[in-house]
Formats: structure tokens, C-alpha cells, sequence
């Protein structure tokens, strides 16, 4: 591996872990058949817990920019994953709905997803791992709204 000063910064190794994971679970999911990027995934999680939302509250869920949600809506919408529909009251207004379909992908995806994960991860015991995301939330909420 190439050395650098970014080996001691913890912005750069969890931007390396992160593109680590990400890679693998793109890789998995293409090799199981299926055109969705773990962003989409991610989409289709905040709306099946929660129901259905504009664009400006998945953005906010998945700590993402507006242009970049209403640009996978339209790819995700294409392929019949989601759905806008109206908003009673306002014309404009847009609420995004996960379908069957997505549903569908949803539930047959993450339980594959979560054992490559548990593999990805195995370098390392429960505590650590629980340290890690417990670190991770911290910091995430540390910087929300920035």
C-alpha cells in the first residue's frame, strides 16, 4: 500500500473504508443480478421505514444534496422501484413512494447484504465493530446540519 501523511487522518481512512465497503457491496449486488447502487438501497431503506417523503427529507435522512436524490428518483423511477405521487393540497408538490418492485429488491437484497458485510468485517471482533459505529454516530452528529 502507498504511504502517505493521509494514513494517520481519520477522515482519510474512514473515506478508504467507506469506498472499500462500497465497492464490495457493488460488486455483490451486480453479481447477484441486480442494477442498484447501495445509494438506492439506501433510498428504498428511509422509505420503507418511513414512509413516504419528498426529496428534501430523504436528502436530509441520507445527508445528500437535493440534485443528487431527484437524480437516482428519476433513474430508481425509470426501473419501477419508486413512484411520485401528488401531495393532497399542493400541485407542485411530489411525496416519493417505494412500489412492490422496490420493496421486492429491498427485501431480497439486504439479507445478502448484511452477510457480506458481517465478512467484510470479520477482520475485526463484535466490540471493535460496536466501537466503530458507535464512533461514527458521534461524529456524524457532531457535523449535521454544516
Amino acid at each position: 500500500m502507498i504511504k502517505t501523511p493521509r494514513d494517520n487522518s481519520i477522515g482519510a481512512q474512514m473515506h478508504l473504508a467507506s469506498q472499500a465497503l462500497r465497492r464490495r457491496m457493488h460488486h455483490r449486488i451486480h453479481k447477484l443480478g441486480y442494477q442498484c447502487s447501495m445509494e438506492q438501497l439506501s433510498i428504498l431503506e428511509v422509505l420503507k421505514f418511513n414512509g413516504a417523503m419528498n426529496m428534501s427529507e430523504i436528502a436530509h435522512a441520507l445527508i445528500k444534496e437535493n440534485a443528487a436524490i431527484t437524480r437516482m428518483v428519476d433513474v430508481m423511477e425509470g426501473r419501477g422501484l419508486v413512484e411520485r405521487k401528488s401531495i393532497a393540497g399542493d400541485r407542485r408538490a411530489k411525496a416519493i413512494h417505494i412500489t412492490k418492485k422496490g420493496m421486492g429488491v429491498f427485501d431480497d437484497l439486504i439479507p445478502k447484504l448484511v452477510l457480506e458485510l458481517k465478512e467484510a468485517t470479520s477482520c475485526i471482533t463484535k466490540e471493535e465493530y460496536d466501537e466503530v459505529v458507535r464512533i461514527m454516530k458521534k461524529i456524524i452528529k457532531h457535523n449535521q446540519g454544516l
